[in-house]
């Protein structure tokens, strides 16, 4: 086994999607993971999708996809099997919800007799503890509890983000906070890891959310539920995104579509006022004589965000996705679908492609590799003493430094004056003061527990100080698009003549190669190129913008990339260059539709609140 968790072994007692996701990345990472599964099989190989539409629990692409690589075990956790097992993993995760792993006798207390430094995962719909903690969640009600669902399909009753996003969120969440949890010294006994799928929800609290409240506290209107400048709409073939970030983006549409005369009309526009209505009177019958191809073409040489709207019928075939073989074949004898892979991509400890997932009935084994000893932090808290270099803007980024900085990282934060992080703008107004741009909701949770420092990178002198703070780091991050740091002379070949063993983390929209490296993008494109704004929405109506959720989730899966090649350069004095790009992560959290189509050729509709 290779990959930057080599030697690590996780048990997973775990169905469905939260603890399987989450055990899932830690084989993309190069982890042994062991799946017991009741003797009937995880619920998960009856949900689906099977080829043919013929239910077979050996044949769930579903299942296939978060369960490849894994080891199986179709035991009893009462048998003495499962308990050698639990006796020399790393981590265990559980989902069975509260108290349920302590009536089937493997209760904490109990691990800690069996295995005192291992890290117990628990993942359940509102956390182990609290009034909450019995009751049964739905992707729909924790959707609801959050706050998610508010802010789409202005004509219509709320509406949940499609593909069982609370599941996916949870069990990436959780994979983050066991990493977290090995950095600590032993304790002499379990450590609990307790992640609500409703907690992992609020802290991942969508854009129009945190701006509605800010809108309200100025006495403004919220807002809440009008599409973004100017979100999905129709055109020749399909549906496109256009997604207008800046008052420039906004601008240059008008100037594309031949409608200059609305370029100061944005802001009546945005609210949802008569204005509205009649600027897309006159925009949508010229968008819709033009092929996604196009308008995303032309958008892209003007430096708009836009993005095709995929579904799964057309996601595989996305030029971007392909020129990177992102998409992979999976199956067995006789069946076969393309299905996301790792969303994680390691310079020096890459990952092969998983073997096919456990069959129903599997014997427990042996671990196949040794455990190797991991090696952990000597501080007060997991990240104490690590030295982080923030090169980030907007969100995705931030929201890595920023959960760095809650657990004892030093992080410096670099912005410069002539053009200072985008974020600060959003939800912040003049007329509140001198430091107005400090006010905005959106920047000020994302910033917490950093240094920040301003540089003019376009000087000698601020690009010397950026070098130096590279070569004193053991870390250094950034999310713009590729060509940015490469022309500062700060990309991966530059940081590691510096500083060989630094650990660079790069998270551009698009990917460092491909024929769409250099677009412009941001949450919603990612959103809309991956699939999740077709599968968002009602049946009989339009695809929704899921409105920003793919930020953090982008963040979180960085942070666990990150904290692997943490580990793995702590065994081997060697650092590495870690690409994680956006929208491969938000097409990992989006797999059902391209799944069922390579599978059956069926377009999984709009899933509404079902």
């Amino acid at each position: 086994m290779t990959g930057p968790l080599a030697g690590l072994h996780v048990v997973e007692l775990a169905g469905e999607l939260s603890g399987p996701y989450a055990a899932k990345l830690f084989v993309d990472l190069g982890a042994e993971v062991t799946k017991i599964e009741p003797p009937a099989g995880d619920p998960l190989r009856r949900w689906g999708p099977f080829p043919g539409g013929v239910p077979d629990p050996q044949r769930s692409g579903l299942f296939e996809y978060l369960n490849a690589g894994k080891r199986g075990a179709a035991i009893d956790l009462a048998q003495p099997a499962a308990r050698e097992l639990v006796a020399r993993a790393h981590v265990v995760i559980e989902d069975f919800g509260p108290g349920m792993l302590e009536r089937r006798g493997l209760g904490p207390e109990v691990l800690s007799r069996l295995n005192p430094n291992l890290v117990l995962l628990r993942i359940s719909g509102f956390g182990q503890c609290g009034p909450w903690r019995q009751r049964q969640a739905t992707p729909l009600t924790v959707q609801a509890a959050s706050g998610w669902i508010s802010a789409r399909d202005p004509g219509r009753p709320p509406v949940q983000v499609g593909a069982r996003i609370s599941e996916y969120v949870a069990g990436v969440y959780g994979a983050l906070g066991a990493l977290t949890a090995l950095r600590l010294p032993p304790a002499g006994r379990v450590r609990e890891v307790d992640v609500s799928q409703l907690e992992a929800l609020l802290s991942t609290l969508p854009y129009p959310m945190l701006m509605a409240q800010r809108m309200k506290s100025l006495g403004l209107p919220p807002n809440l539920r009008s599409a973004p400048m100017l979100g999905v709409v129709r055109a020749a073939d399909g549906w496109v995104g256009i997604n207008c970030l800046t008052g420039q983006h906004w601008l240059d549409v008008c100037a594309m579509l031949g409608l200059p005369e609305y370029g100061e009309q944005q802001i009546a526009i945005m609210m949802g006022g008569p204005e509205r209505d009649e600027f897309f009177r006159m925009a949508e019958p010229l968008l819709a004589q033009q092929t996604v191809a196009e308008i995303v073409e032309l958008a892209q040489a003007l430096r708009i965000p836009a993005a095709p709207v995929n579904d799964g019928a057309t996601v595989s075939a996305c030029p971007q996705y392909t020129a990177r073989g992102f998409f992979v074949s999976s199956g067995g004898p006789g069946w076969s679908f393309q299905r996301p892979g790792s969303p994680f991509r390691f310079a020096k400890t890459p990952v092969p492609q998983p073997r096919p997932a456990p069959n129903l009935g599997a014997g427990a084994g042996p671990w196949a590799t040794a455990a190797r000893s991991l090696n952990t932090t000597e501080g007060p808290l997991p990240f104490s003493g690590l030295r982080v270099l923030d090169l980030t803007t907007f969100w995705a980024g931030a929201y890595l430094t920023c959960y760095l900085g809650a657990f004892g990282a030093d992080i410096v934060k670099v912005e410069s004056i002539q053009r200072p992080d985008g974020h600060r703008y959003s939800g912040a107004f003049a007329y509140e003061g001198d430091d107005w741009y400090e006010r905005s909701p959106i920047w000020q949770g994302t910033n917490l527990n950093k240094r920040d420092l301003t540089l003019d990178l376009t000087s000698e002198r601020g690009l010397d100080i950026a070098r130096r703070l590279a070569a004193e780091a053991d870390v250094v991050v950034e999310n713009f698009s590729p060509r940015v740091v490469e022309q500062f002379g700060l990309d991966y070949d530059a940081l590691v003549a510096l500083n060989p063993d630094v650990i660079v983390v790069r998270m551009p929209g698009y990917g460092l190669r491909g024929p769409w490296r250099d677009y412009v993008g941001w949450a919603l494109n990612f959103e809309q190129t991956s699939g999740m704004s077709a599968v968002t929405g009602y049946p009989d109506g339009p695809p929704c913008n899921p409105q920003g959720p793919a930020d953090p989730i982008v963040g979180v899966h960085a942070a666990v990339a990150l904290l692997a090649a943490l580990e793995h350069r702590s065994r081997t004095g060697v650092g590495q260059l870690i690409e994680i790009a956006q929208i491969e992560v938000t097409a990992c959290v989006t797999a059902e539709p391209v799944i069922e189509y390579s599978m059956n050729g069926v377009v999984r509709p709009r899933e509404g609140n079902r």
